[in-house]
């Protein structure tokens, strides 16, 4: 339908090449008069537009607060106002809790299960748990973060990391034993800290992410005690599902001196899915045996694996707000960890600025350091 407030001069409508007539001719409406424009000038309109694109910057300017969580309690309130990422499903992420087998292992697993694994919360469960829901009602999944203990089980005589065509993963721990809870996954390879475990975790993790869809592998050391509500209030704030969650390395940075680089530290990071299987399939043990440091740390090396990705890295700083305590070592410090201090003390902010160049400056300086 056209417009009748849109009429156009016949001066400026034939086609024909003609002296330019500046203004309207006097019998027709002047589509730039107050009236067209509501009763205001061109001038008034352009200086409220002004003042409009001033305000929204000043806005933009003022100094905004940390994006994590302030205390426990926000964890129930979206921040600043934002909504939740919006999505078909929840986000869902796995929780690989390193352990390893013996008595004292075992004692610190029942402390685990008691704390952060024990929050009356649906949306944790067993790995085990998080499976059957995904076969039996994919559309009505409650569990969003399945947890599993990572023990390495295959004995003296199996490599550091899976890199034959043995079976992956195995029923009990190199001596028969089999956790009564039914919540550990048992790696093929000698147990280890620093030259197979994680490559080999992830390796399983991208297997299962595959077939039950999930979005990010996380791994956590078994003397960091974890807050669990913040971690869903990260989850749900800030982490999109696949395939919006392409390339992401989490965790507290930490410079690296000797790769030229930074890597997310040990005590808890996570990458998502497509990483994972990039470190574990993608990359050859010969590969990962290259880029590791002459001294083989974990952590370090992992970053390692992940920033020899040749596509951008999307890195996650947790540092400014960390949502772990570390570390607890005994069952006893774990407890009194999870019942006294984090409420108190989570988040946290571990070091004043992104990286903290004023610790590792000196050791790098010395000859020290990864």
């Amino acid at each position: 339908m056209r417009n009748k407030s849109l009429i156009i001069p016949k001066s400026y409508a034939t086609t024909a090449p003609r002296k330019r007539n500046i203004l309207p001719d006097r019998g027709t409406r002047n589509v730039y008069s107050t009236k067209n424009m509501g009763g205001k000038s061109l001038p008034n309109i352009l200086i409220m537009y002004c003042a409009v694109a001033l305000s929204v910057v000043s806005l933009a300017a003022l100094p905004q607060r940390g994006r994590i969580l302030s205390k426990l309690a926000d964890s129930l309130h979206a921040f600043q106002g934002e909504s939740p990422i919006g999505a078909p499903r929840p986000t869902t992420f796995l929780l690989g809790i390193f352990s390893m087998s013996g008595e004292e292992k075992a004692e610190k697993r029942n402390a685990i299960r008691k704390t952060y694994l024990d929050i009356g919360d649906e949306r944790i469960c067993k790995l085990e748990e998080f499976i059957r829901q995904a076969e039996e009602t994919p559309n009505k999944r409650i569990c969003q973060v399945p947890y599993t203990f990572v023990i390495g089980a295959g004995g003296k005589f199996r490599p550091d990391d899976h890199t034959d065509s043995a079976t992956l993963t195995l029923d009990t721990d190199q001596y028969g034993d089999a956790d009564i809870e039914g919540d550990c996954t048992y790696l093929n390879i000698r147990e280890n800290m620093e030259t197979g475990k994680s490559p080999t975790f992830m390796k399983f993790a991208a297997l299962i992410s595959k077939e039950y869809g999930i979005d990010y592998i996380s791994k956590i050391d078994d003397d960091s005690v974890l807050s669990p509500h913040l971690l869903f209030q990260f989850i749900n704030d800030d982490l999109p599902i696949a395939p919006y969650n392409r390339r992401m390395y989490g965790g507290a940075p930490v410079p690296s001196y000797m790769h030229d680089s930074i890597y997310a530290s040990g005590q808890f990071y996570f990458v998502s899915a497509d990483l994972a299987n990039y470190v574990a399939n993608v990359l050859t043990p010969d590969d990962r045996k290259n880029l590791m440091h002459s001294r083989p740390t974990e952590d370090c090396d992992m970053g390692s694996f992940v920033y020899s990705n040749p596509n951008p890295i999307k890195l996650i700083n947790l540092s400014t707000g960390q949502i772990w305590e570390h570390p607890k070592k005994s069952p006893k410090d774990f407890v009194n960890a999870w019942e006294v201090e984090i409420e108190h003390t989570l988040p946290r902010n571990s070091y004043t600025y992104t990286l903290p160049f004023t610790f590792f400056c000196p050791i790098f300086l010395s000859g020290k350091g990864l």
